[in-house]
């Protein structure tokens, strides 16, 4: 914001994954850890997209994280085999589902953690 490249009306998307949610893993890694860096690392990335959306707030740019979903890429390629159970999809429809969540994001969002997948809130 500050070198001028976000104006008052701006959005920035902060593309980050639900490993970060703390809520989550309590589902999702029920009775094991495993991933430490990976999950540490974008919970980081959120705790940062948040405070970063308190402080842009005054200046009316909207900040808005987003789990992109379960995508068919080489970093998910280890879980090929649940790719279809799962629902994994093409990096282009991944792609569309990011860019339809950032043009509804707006000062009334600011800060939301939204799963691309459906449109709805992660829990932190």
């Amino acid at each position: 914001y500050n070198a001028g490249g976000l104006q008052p009306g701006s959005t920035c998307a902060i593309i980050t994954s639900q490993a970060g949610s703390a809520e989550w893993r309590f589902t999702q890694n029920k009775g094991e850890g495993g991933d430490y860096g990976h999950h540490m690392s974008r919970a980081a990335c959120n705790i940062a997209g948040v405070l970063l959306s308190e402080e842009l707030k005054s200046k009316g740019v909207a900040i808005v994280l987003l789990h992109p979903g379960f995508n068919r890429t080489d970093m998910t390629k280890k879980y090929a085999h649940i790719w279809d159970v799962e629902g994994a999809v093409e990096p282009a429809e991944g792609a569309m589902r990011v860019l339809y969540e950032v043009g509804r994001a707006s000062m009334e969002t600011t800060g939301a953690f939204v799963n691309c997948e459906d449109g709805l809130r992660i829990p932190w």
